[in-house]
């Protein structure tokens, strides 16, 4: 049984490569690990400054910014050369982060959840942390969240919708429009962690009444000896 609270959180940024595009923008939502409600105090929002010149940025080893990137995240470089120091805003998520590891060691270190982090945030997340903290004493990796546990709710939504006809695409403003949400403020990053944080909690309480009424029988399910594959 999980008691670890679970963080979804998103970046938007400035181009499509985790491992070189500039974060501009973080936010996160800490879910209560039983209840499934917003922690109070659980809610993280701010924008991140990045280097607008692309000669600099690449100097500095990013990407040049994607005008793609400005168009769907709906900002310009002005704006962008004027939010708060990334690596103040990264003390400050992990500061965030923090008030929900009860025990305070990474076994119990939240749980991350997003929307694609497998893919794209979790390598921001790994990259910030080595750049800033914190990262384990032994391996150097990110010391925010649980280190082996994380929830990816495309692959999630994949498993349940891979033999499904009516599901044919997996990006989040196909879901919106299929599970009937709103797309106003979409690829703002705060909107979109609470979009991802309700459709992830939605189907954890589906799972977890299957579960706890019985109407799956997992516990010896093999021990007929009907195996698919032998």
């Amino acid at each position: 049984m999980n008691h670890r609270d679970i963080i979804v959180f998103d970046f938007e940024t400035t181009g499509r490569n985790a491992e070189r595009c500039q974060p501009t923008q973080i936010a996160a939502v800490a879910i209560h690990a039983r209840k499934l409600k917003i922690q109070p105090n659980g809610i993280f929002e701010s924008t991140m400054r990045c280097i607008t010149n692309d000669d600099k940025a690449i100097a500095a080893g990013f990407d040049p910014i994607e005008e793609g990137a400005l168009e769907v995240t709906k900002r310009t470089r002005a704006s962008l050369a004027k939010g708060p120091m990334p690596k103040t805003v990264w003390k400050n998520f992990a500061k965030f982060c923090d008030q929900f590891n009860f025990k305070k060691t990474p076994w119990y270190a939240p749980i991350a959840a997003g929307y694609n982090i497998n893919g794209f945030d979790m390598k921001i997340v790994d990259r910030l942390c080595r750049e800033y903290g914190p990262t384990n004493d032994k391996n150097g990796e990110q010391k925010i969240f649980h280190p082996i546990h994380r929830i990816d709710l495309m692959q999630h939504i994949y498993c349940w919708f891979e033999n499904h006809g009516e599901v044919n695409k997996y990006n989040m403003d196909y879901l919106r429009e299929y599970f009937g949400m709103p797309n106003d403020n979409a690829h703002d990053a705060l909107q979109d962690v609470k979009d991802t944080a309700n459709i992830l909690i939605r189907f954890l309480k589906l799972q977890r009444n299957i579960i706890n009424n019985n109407k799956v029988q997992f516990k010896n399910a093999f021990a007929n000896g009907n195996f698919d594959i032998t």
